[in-house]
């Protein structure tokens, strides 16, 4: 199967997703590099089946210790430059829509191929995976699934900041490893910091609308612990996007404003993932199934960059066999990685055709209810955060949002990272101390 050939990459790649999930499934929890480098070497090998035009490995036995990155960075370059010329063809977004579309008319809830590679992988996330290393904390409010933690000592002497995740992971990421920390930086800098998580929708979930998540359980849950008083608001993501609504449309209830790879505008010429769902009939989607399926839609991200999302990061893996530490943290990453929930039909429904269909947001023309979301009603500062090699949110999706708003002070960082080194990468190691120092100017 080649990508020329306008045939799906969706079967091959799940499937040797699977069996590297297998060779990390050993009992023992240890990684031995010796014994998972010749499932590296079938998981490259099967790679290179997927480009055509001739491409070949070059010899994969005796490669040195720490030198599989290297020794492999022309092919693994190569690879992902053919693989990205296919994803923005039109026989990408095609094969996507088919796909999907097959999957709802049959009532899965994910194509068959995706399922069995996924369920593999995540099966083995228990024994190679390990959980988040992280810091204490208390929960404030919980209302069904959803769940507010604070972190740290509560004080009067700041606003609180509550941080808004996407619905479509989980927030552990943001405290995976105390030694990158995006919420023990932001506690170290004197915020008393609030996440809500949104949990596993159950079926009460499933009709509700978008504006029942912004205006109903965001509200709720800012006025549970914070009371009358003005917040610090940030958005991650898909949780960037709710931020941005609810400062919209409640305006004195936000103090200062933070948005982490927030898609703003989705109709950027690089941004791979609109290109691909942005002629995807949803509708049917909602009917077929009570939740649409978390592991369908991980599935999809990972196919977004293959080649540096699932060989890059294992040969690095392979390159840091002898240093615990990091093979630790890489453990907790692959175990976040495969935990992701089911979405709320009706509201992913609404944000798939609202924000990546339809544009609204940046077009302006975007409502919840009967209330418009007008970006120009923001007049809090504003600190927009982006990832300049995010293969999901791209740097110019993100920096639409400048000139949007009213706010008082616009300013933005650069990190330079992908959309989730942004919270674990050594790059991105300053990231949350210059935060807090941004939170507090006055």
């Amino acid at each position: 199967m080649t990508i020329g050939s306008g045939t799906g990459p969706a079967d091959g790649l799940t499937a040797l997703y699977a069996q590297w999930a297998a060779a990390l499934g050993q009992p023992s929890g240890a990684f031995d590099a010796n014994a998972v480098a010749p499932e590296v070497a079938k998981l490259l090998q099967a790679y290179t089946a997927l480009v055509g035009g001739g491409m070949s490995l070059p010899p994969l036995a005796g490669i040195p210790s720490g030198r599989w990155r290297a020794t492999l960075a022309p092919w693994l370059q190569a690879a992902e430059s053919a693989y990205q010329q296919w994803a923005r063809s039109p026989a990408a977004a095609d094969y996507v829509v088919t796909t999907a579309q097959s999957a709802m008319t049959h009532r899965k809830s994910l194509p068959t191929e995706w399922g069995q590679g996924y369920g593999a992988a995540a099966a083995a996330r228990d024994a190679f995976g390990l959980p988040a290393e992280g810091m204490p904390r208390v929960v404030m409010w919980e209302e069904g699934a959803a769940r507010v933690y604070q972190y740290g000592e509560s004080t009067h002497r700041s606003a609180p900041l509550f941080i808004v995740y996407a619905m479509i992971n989980r927030p552990s990421i943001l405290d995976l490893d105390a030694e990158r920390s995006m919420i023990r930086g932001l506690v170290a800098g004197g915020r008393t910091v609030y996440v809500l998580e949104w949990g596993d929708p159950g079926p009460a979930d499933q009709g509700r609308p978008l504006v029942d998540w912004v205006l109903g359980t965001v509200d709720r849950a800012v006025r549970a612990v914070a009371g009358r008083r003005a917040i610090d608001l940030m958005g991650i993501c898909q949780g960037g996007v709710f931020a941005l609504c609810y400062a919209a449309l409640e305006p004195r209830r936000v103090r200062r404003l933070v948005t982490l790879v927030t898609p703003v505008d989705c109709h950027t010429p690089d941004d791979v993932l609109s290109h691909w769902i942005r002629h995807l009939d949803v509708g049917p989607m909602v009917s077929a199934q009570s939740a649409v399926s978390g592991a369908a839609l991980a599935t999809a991200f990972q196919a977004l960059a293959p080649y540096r999302l699932g060989v890059g990061k294992y040969l690095d893996l392979l390159d840091h066999a002898d240093d615990p530490r990091w093979v630790q943290r890489f453990r907790r990453m692959e175990r976040w990685v495969h935990d992701s929930p089911d979405q709320p039909a009706a509201a992913w429904c609404d944000f798939v055709q609202r924000c990546y269909q339809q544009n609204q947001l940046v077009r302006g023309t975007l409502t919840l209810g009967d209330r418009a979301v007008d970006l120009g009603r923001i007049e809090a500062p504003l600190l927009n955060v982006y990832a300049l090699d995010d293969h999901i949110v791209p740097p110019a999706a993100s920096r639409a949002l400048a000139g949007l708003t009213r706010s008082k002070r616009y300013d933005e960082i650069a990190v330079p990272t992908g959309h989730i080194g942004i919270f674990v990468s050594q790059r991105a190691a300053g990231l949350p101390a210059r935060i807090a120092e941004w939170l507090a100017r006055r």
